[in-house]
């Protein structure tokens, strides 16, 4: 393999099989493997736009018809092929995606390179969407505690021997914490209490109202019982004279034995509440 190291994405590279044979080795009597599959037919193999996807193990397999102890072909040795390349797809992940004002984040730079990528910057965009400022450094940005002024575009640079690049950028927005998501324990809480509150309601109620029907009852009972012991009874005599005139003649001859006197005396009783 031509060159047979430092193989850089975008250059190119030769594949030259040879052998000692008699006789020898035809064009045709050499193939060029890849990870154990057939690539390739010939003695020599350029591959002239090397990609990340090129790299491998190569082996060439030589034969010319002529069998030995009932094998007619032999490889060589394996090669690997190692394509090397700066930072690609680079992208930054979010965690967790949807940050509240007050909480934390962290923000993680990955990046496709060989070799690895071993330096990374975090950049802020400013209002000039060209213009940006550096707020970190290392492949994990921290922000422990998210203020407003937190939020806006943000991008990574990753950078390796051979190169560097940026991510695309990623916005970084906060709301505050809904009220409704503060009520929540506050409801649940009201939730499971209201019931209950409500059965306190009505027992207080219910009380309220025995307590007043029984003092209202105890002051009839009172009142009941002031009369008939400590009322005082005063009984008067009403003397009723009798007229002159004789009775009608239609009313019954028989009479009282009260009417039979001169004088009527009736008795009246009354009571009057101390």
């Amino acid at each position: 393999m031509s060159p047979s190291e430092d193989v850089i994405k975008g250059s190119s590279v030769t594949f030259t099989c040879s052998s000692d044979a008699n006789p020898p080795v035809t064009q045709s009597g050499y193939r060029l493997y890849k990870d154990g599959h057939l690539i390739n037919s010939g003695q020599n193999h350029t591959v002239s736009d090397l990609q990340p996807s090129h790299s491998g193990w190569y082996c060439c397999q030589a034969w010319n018809n002529i069998s030995r102890r009932g094998i007619s072909f032999i490889n060589s040795t394996e090669i690997q092929l190692d394509v090397q390349y700066g930072p690609v797809n680079i992208s930054v992940s979010m965690d967790p995606p949807h940050v509240v004002e007050g909480s934390s984040v962290n923000l993680t730079c990955s990046s496709a390179a060989n070799p690895a990528a071993h330096n990374y910057s975090w950049y802020k965009r400013t209002a000039s969407p060209s213009s940006t400022i550096q707020v970190g450094s290392g492949q994990v940005l921290s922000l422990p505690s998210v203020e407003a002024s937190h939020a806006g575009l943000y991008l990574c640079q990753a950078r390796n021997p051979l190169g560097e690049n940026n991510s695309t950028d990623v916005l970084l927005s906060m709301k505050k914490e809904e009220q409704g998501s503060q009520l929540l324990p506050i409801l649940a809480g009201v939730g499971v209490s209201l019931p209950v509150t409500l059965v306190l309601a009505l027992l207080l109620f219910w009380m309220k109202q025995r307590n007043h029907a029984e003092k209202k009852w105890n002051s009839h009972l009172e009142h009941d019982a002031q009369t008939s012991n400590g009322d005082e009874v005063t009984y008067s005599t009403v003397t009723i004279k009798p007229r002159n005139s004789s009775p009608p003649e239609h009313i019954n001859n028989s009479r009282s034995k009260a009417e039979e006197n001169d004088d009527t005396v009736i008795y009246t009783t009354v009571a009057i509440s101390s």
